[in-house]
This record gives structure tokens, sequence and C-alpha cells, in this order.
């Protein structure tokens, strides 16, 4: 599940790197398929929390928790969306991608094709998804998730910190982007702990059965 701004396209390199794996990039607004592991970047990855199934999310806020927080991130985005409104979209990428957030993205040698793919996007749809999916309105989740953060991203680690979370090396916030093998690794890594619990709860669940049969 890509994040705003982006596309299917953005997991390409990730799912290359798992070919053991049936690996299927969607498009938002996601129709997500039943019993299957999420992986979600940002905002993808907020859209993922809503769901009871087990999640991977990247670079994934789990959300703020005070109407303060919240009020403030709405006036940051209500900026957002009149600039999507009212500037041409390459002014509008531009300052989007000058956020410090995205710095080792800009050097990135994919800058420039992601760039543009995203110069293909609809302003008027950009708008309406950054209004509906903003981070303001969203609830404090992180059940049934394990969080990647890449190396360079040190404001998501510090926001992971009592969270489960597995670094990505040699990335920043866009790591399935800026080192795609790097995150699919970590990744895997990710899908061999959710199988592991949940062996353990089969295992507990059929102890369950077993003591009941014998009651």
């Amino acid at each position: 599940m890509h994040g705003f701004l982006g596309s299917p396209q953005d997991w390409d390199g990730v799912i290359n790197h798992l070919p053991e794996y049936s690996c299927k990039a969607l498009s938002y607004p996601f129709q997500i398929p039943s019993n299957s592991i999420l992986i979600g970047y940002s905002m993808g990855g907020r859209i993922a929390l809503r769901s009871s199934q087990p999640k991977i999310l990247l670079s994934t806020h789990p959300g703020l928790q005070t109407p303060e927080e919240k009020a403030e991130r709405w006036r940051q985005d209500e900026l957002w969306i009149k600039r999507l409104q009212q500037e041409p979209l390459e002014s509008f990428l531009k300052a989007w991608y000058a956020q410090p957030l995205f710095d080792s993205l800009r050097s990135h040698p994919a800058f420039p094709e992601v760039l543009s793919r995203r110069l293909k996007q609809d302003p008027e749809v950009l708008a309406q998804m950054l209004s509906q999916e903003s981070l303001a309105h969203q609830e404090f989740k992180h059940l049934e998730a394990i969080f990647l953060h890449g190396e360079f991203d040190q404001k998501y680690a510090q926001l992971y910190k009592n969270l489960p979370s597995l670094e990505i090396p040699g990335a920043g916030h866009a790591a399935h982007l800026e080192n795609p093998q790097g995150c699919a690794d970590v990744i895997r890594q990710s899908l061999v702990l959710i199988s592991a619990e949940e062996e353990v709860l089969r295992n507990l669940h059929r102890d369950h059965i077993d003591q009941d049969n014998r009651c």
C-alpha cells in the first residue's frame, strides 16, 4: 500500500527482491484482500492500521494523541491542500520534497524517475486524498504491527522507540525507494516473526481444544 503521491510502481523494486512470496501492490483507494499480511508505507500504512490483519508498516505514523497535535497537523495539511488547488503540480512537488524528511530521497539516483511518476498525478485527486487521509483524522493505533524505519530517518526511529520495530540500512524515510533490497530483507525478517507468532497462537489454540476434549 503506497503513500501519499505514490503508486503501485513504488513497490516494484521491493517485490522483485521477494520472489518467494506472492505480493500484490495496491492502488488507492485500497481494496484490501482478506487473509493477507498488509505492508504499507506512510499513508498506506496508516490506512492499513484500520485493519485487524497482521501488518508491516514502513515510515508509518501510529497516530497523534492530543487534540492540540491534531489541530496543528490539520492546519499544516490545509496549507498543502490549498497549494495543490492553487499552484502548478510541479511547484507543489518541489515544496513537498524540500521537507527534511526527504533529504536522502532527493539525493538518490532514483529520485528523477520517482518525480516523473508524481507529475502524472491529478492535483484535485491528491487534494481530496490528503483531506480525507490526513494524520489529523487518525486514531492512535499500533496493535498487530511491526514498524520499519530507514537508518537515516531519526524522526521515526524516535517515534518507534517503544514499538516493535526494525531498521532498514542505508535509507531514509522512503526506504522502499532508496534501498529496495534492504527493505525487502527487513520485510522478510518481519514475515518470519509474524509466521512464528501465528504458529504460537495456533499451538495455544490446539492445546486449548485438547484440554476441552479431555474434560
